[in-house]
């Protein structure tokens, strides 16, 4: 287990480190020093859009803007919100942006490092960062979210946006602000331990209530992808909630220390040794054969949202990758496990496919919201286990999906009771045209085939299901809306 007594007796030092860091980038208070990039005018403005037009109304809220640099956001905000407090510890960065934004009236500046600063509990609507998490050691990470939990008021949000694996240029380092031969300090953690955080943490209010984070999504900048083939800047936005009955445990700073650290990297070490060269899927014929057979007519401009649960074994997927290069459109992929949203990322990050894109959601009709809100109309869903794990969102999916948009499920079933539960869940979904094809031997097969190429050793996170010796049966449902 971490020493967690050693790390903050050396945090000081950490801290000098990371300052340090930043105050060789003082001098520059433009955006070029706030992306770290010499190029960042050239897409800076994008960028920032693509964060801001991801937050919930600011109108008549109280928002802190933490790390804000010389206030790229700040100015938005500030814009609709009650009042914005700015904050960094690079005075000449606070300096800047009190030049710009100080004639707003409902803008305060504060100098000083997101590890000491202070707020009144449920003080505020909105905690907002932008590339923070990666400037803070494990331990300050878990604290400084704490507080945000502690700082915001009741259904307040959290929004953050991060480095994963990698720095934001990948592995082009064209316009890249660092030094290839200088220290860099910066942590570059996998998305799936920040989920993993932020639907871990607790905090028990002086009432004796207790409260939790709830991430509602993450996904990529739009701009990152377009602009450097980078899928793994990645942001979320997470809403404070009152902790159900069964939320009740309190982790210790210990605790989280050992799963943030240690126990959630290696597992999705292990996955990744499980998925990260697979290319294709046992899925691939079944599912394409089915989006053929159901003149689902997709075509360059058509846009499909694909769903991924991995319920029953890591490799029941829809291959999104696949669905894109055969019928040359786009494709949103929804994935609620953290290690396969991680594993998605490396994929999209290798293929370099800009018409895909990945995001997490705990569940599919926390998708349906996010793209309900943005108006998107999609022209299929194809997904497994859907019926199995989301047996009540079709009513709801109907939203974002267009007039007689085709619907390719592929769905398990271990037992006759399974099966008329599948068959009564189509029954009320209101779909139409339905045809339930048993696709059994095929999907066996395929199975036996996929798993014959697995080299690695199974994980707990990456289960496997036998295809010769399974009972499991599979049922293709193909239909309209």
């Amino acid at each position: 287990m971490p020493d967690v007594s050693a790390s903050v007796m050396c945090r000081g030092n950490e801290r000098d480190v990371f300052k340090s860091f930043w105050n060789k980038y003082s001098g520059i208070t433009d955006n070029r020093s706030m992306m770290l990039n010499q190029n960042a005018d050239e897409f800076e403005q994008s960028d920032r859009m693509d964060i801001l037009s991801s937050l919930p109304d600011l109108r008549g809220k109280d928002v802190v803007d933490i790390g804000a640099g010389i206030g790229r956001f700040t100015t938005s905000m500030a814009q609709t919100a009650r009042h914005v407090l700015s904050t960094d510890f690079i005075e000449s960065f606070i300096a800047k942006n009190r030049e710009r934004n100080e004639k707003l009236g409902n803008v305060s500046f504060q100098v000083g490092d997101a590890v000491n600063l202070k707020l009144e509990e449920e003080s505020v609507d909105m905690v907002f960062t932008n590339w923070l998490m990666m400037y803070l050691q494990d331990e300050e990470v878990i604290q400084f979210l704490t507080n945000a939990l502690r700082w915001l008021r009741p259904d307040g949000y959290l929004h953050l946006r991060e480095s994963c694996s990698e720095p934001s240029t990948t592995k082009n380092k064209t316009g890249s602000m660092h030094k290839a031969m200088e220290p860099n300090p910066t942590s570059y953690r996998f998305s799936s331990q920040y989920i993993n955080l932020l639907k871990t943490l607790r905090h028990r209010d002086g009432n004796n209530k207790l409260w939790r984070l709830d991430p509602l999504w993450a996904c990529s900048v739009p701009t990152y992808v377009n602009h450097s083939g980078n899928w793994r800047q990645v942001h979320w936005l997470v809403r404070k909630v009152e902790a159900t009955d069964d939320e009740q445990v309190v982790p210790s700073l210990e605790n989280c220390m050992q799963l943030f650290s240690d126990t959630w990297r290696q597992k999705q070490f292990g996955v990744d040794k499980v998925t990260d060269d697979k290319k294709l899927s046992w899925t691939d014929r079944i599912l394409s054969r089915a989006i053929d057979n159901a003149n689902c007519n997709l075509s360059m401009g058509s846009t499909v949202i694909t769903f991924n649960p991995r319920h029953l074994a890591y490799h029941v997927e829809v291959n999104a990758h696949l669905i894109s290069e055969k019928y040359s459109c786009n494709v949103w992929a929804v994935e609620t496990k953290p290690y396969y949203y991680r594993t998605s990322l490396t994929k999209a990050n290798s293929s370099k496919d800009t018409r895909v894109r990945f995001t997490w959601t705990e569940t599919l009709l926390r998708a349906v919201d996010y793209w309900n809100g943005r108006n998107a109309h999609f022209h299929a869903f194809v997904g497994c286990e859907t019926f199995a794990n989301a047996p009540d969102a079709f009513h709801s999916l109907k939203k974002i999906l267009k007039a007689d948009a085709r619907v390719i499920l592929l769905e398990p079933v271990s037992s006759v009771e399974d099966e008329e539960r599948l068959r009564q869940a189509i029954a009320a979904s209101g779909l139409k045209n339905v045809v339930l094809l048993d696709v059994t031997t095929d999907a066996n097969a395929a199975i036996v085939e996929y798993e014959a190429s697995v080299t690695e050793p199974i994980v707990e996170e990456a289960p496997v299901i036998k295809g010769s010796t399974n009972e499991t049966r599979w049922f293709l449902v193909q239909a309209v809306v």
